[in-house]
């Protein structure tokens, strides 16, 4: 059963899952922000949840972690639909707004909020916020998460 899908803007590539995601955070890294256009709000899951149909072009750079990040995107419209960092190596950070219904979703936590954009507001949604990349933060809440998923 399909709980959750999406695509790029031309409908080139498309993405399914039956899962929920493991956490929904939100990146305000001066990366994102060039790469994404603004902040980036993610929606993370293990690489074998997600079903991706259509064939993305990928962009590599190295992300806050220094590690490489792979992000791929649609050949022809140009939307970035997820993101692959080998920092969490079998996990895929989906882009919010690639889903069909993005408007499910809330950021719980967020990461380089030293980068900030000061404009920008959460409506209380944000349960833990990071100077910094916060790998290991990240890692040990998506283990959490991931337990009570089941």
């Amino acid at each position: 059963m399909v709980k959750h899908q999406g695509g790029c803007h031309c409908g080139q590539i498309r993405f399914t899952t039956e899962y929920d995601p493991i956490i929904v955070a939100q990146c305000n890294c001066m990366r994102c922000r060039k790469l994404m256009g603004t902040v980036n709000v993610g929606a993370m899951y293990g690489t074998q949840e997600i079903e991706v149909t259509g064939t993305t072009k990928k962009y590599t750079f190295n992300g806050g972690s220094g590690m490489p990040v792979h992000l791929h995107f649609c050949p022809e419209c140009g939307t970035r639909l997820y993101g692959e960092p080998e920092a969490f190596e079998g996990f895929i950070l989906v882009a919010l707004g690639a889903y069909d219904d993005s408007l499910q979703f809330e950021p719980k936590a967020e990461v380089f909020t030293n980068y900030k954009m000061k404009w920008i507001r959460d409506s209380g949604c944000i349960k833990e916020s990071f100077e910094e990349g916060a790998v290991a933060e990240r890692m040990q809440m998506m283990m959490e998460n991931m337990e009570q998923r089941g």
